[in-house]
């Protein structure tokens, strides 16, 4: 029998989750499980907040806990189907995904994510058939309606997809007052205080931009996170989510600015440092970014993300064989990292090691072969190396993923004016 601390650390996690207090939510999950450490619903519960926080490396463990303990837990198989998604494990993502519709044809959610993930990687019409099983569950599933649109624009049938977009925007104006209700937030005219004149924390503030940040409503996360700011100008976290806003938007010495501040209130963050590392690679500062790679690997030895992104640093920087050593070591924790491949395909092309390079290409295409840019690197070095039957094949697999890819038509037509003799 589960304890009564146990219930009551759950009752209050649910309310504060409903609330969108995600901190508090943690705190008391985090208690139910010490409380009761075999119980899927806290681990579950535990997975979603973290997945609002946007600790996706911390729901992935969590939704597992929660599987581990219930096999057949349909909504922890699709929600984690969606985080390894999001975190770029299709692989993985659609074995979720596709457990949690092999337990019950009647998920809605997994049907959408497997749509969403299948499209992503160019199995356009597989990803129909999924958006058309959703639709045939929620008629008036608006995001569905939009992204089948959006496929069907993409193969040329326009009508349709214009039909498609009109039926979507048909249902909108209720689904968005609806979920504006579920915010408890009146758009821009944000009172300072909640319906019974209770003023609103830091924290709640914070939860709400985490939301419309979810829904990439940037401009109403970044009004979100100002709140937060002002009310709690020492809250690290605050600092870090208006760091990404600011990323995300392209502002990025703002976004430098916010993450160097989250740090001074709370320097032992691993994502914190990673997340600036990456400011620095879009402003070509490699060494800075090196450096808060490193940091952020020293604080977290298996945050992969970093180190990748330190090879694509190195290599940038001409230490190949760095560069080289990085990737490796990232493959030997994920062989199955298809852009990891890809990457040291790059390096070893840059170092004249071709049948290497190749070899890599080829494990990269073998794990995602839908990525049209894995055809087209593989192409411009077969082309290099005179291999110009093998380099056509590979533009023209490139531009039967994208049609548009100018750079992959323009080379398949000098191989053929070369192989016709100019």
């Amino acid at each position: 029998m589960p304890s009564s601390e146990y219930e009551a650390k759950m009752a209050r996690g649910g309310m504060a989750f409903n609330n969108q207090d995600f901190f508090k939510a943690l705190e008391e999950y985090n208690g139910a499980v010490k409380e009761n450490e075999n119980d899927a619903d806290a681990w579950f519960n535990k997975a979603v907040t973290l997945q609002n926080l946007m600790r996706d490396e911390e729901a992935v463990e969590a939704y597992k806990q929660a599987i581990k303990l219930e096999k057949k837990n349909i909504k922890a198989w699709t929600n984690l189907g969606a985080v390894l998604a999001k975190m770029q494990e299709p692989k993985d993502a659609m074995r979720c995904l596709d457990k949690a519709t092999d337990l019950d044809g009647s998920c809605v959610n997994a049907w959408f994510n497997k749509g969403i993930l299948l499209s992503k990687y160019g199995r356009v019409n597989d990803a129909l058939v999924c958006f058309d099983a959703v639709l045939k569950l929620d008629p008036r599933d608006t995001e569905t309606m939009y992204n089948k649109g959006v496929i069907l624009e993409a193969q040329g049938n326009k009508p349709e997809a214009e039909n498609w977009f009109e039926r979507a925007l048909s249902e909108k104006v209720t689904i968005d007052e609806d979920s504006y209700k579920r915010y408890s937030v009146d758009v821009f005219s944000m009172h300072d205080t909640d319906e019974e004149g209770r003023l609103i924390s830091d924290i709640e503030w914070l939860d709400r931009g985490s939301k419309f940040q979810l829904d990439n409503d940037i401009d109403r996360a970044i009004f979100c996170f100002n709140k937060a700011l002002e009310l709690n100008p020492e809250n690290p976290d605050a600092w870090f989510a208006y760091g990404n806003a600011m990323h995300q938007i392209g502002k990025l010495e703002e976004s430098l600015e916010c993450f160097k501040r989250s740090l001074q209130l709370r320097p032992k963050k691993s994502e914190t440092w990673y997340n600036m590392g990456n400011v620095f690679m879009d402003l070509k500062k490699l060494h800075k970014a090196i450096e808060c790679f490193d940091k952020s690997i020293a604080l977290n030895p298996h945050k992969w993300d970093a180190l990748a992104n330190k090879g694509a640093a190195l290599k940038n920087l001409g230490r190949i064989e760095e560069a080289i050593a990085v990737y490796e070591k990232v493959l030997e924790h994920n062989p199955k990292n298809s852009l990891a491949w890809f990457n040291l395909g790059n390096s070893y092309d840059a170092v004249g090691k071709f049948r290497k390079a190749i070899q890599c290409f080829d494990r990269a295409i073998t794990l995602e072969p839908n990525n049209f840019e894995y055809y087209y690197n593989k192409g411009v070095l077969l082309y290099e190396k005179g291999r110009l039957i093998r380099a056509k094949e590979a533009f023209d697999r490139a531009l039967a993923l994208n049609p548009n890819f100018r750079e992959a038509a323009m080379a398949r037509d000098d191989i053929i004016k070369d192989i016709r003799g100019g």
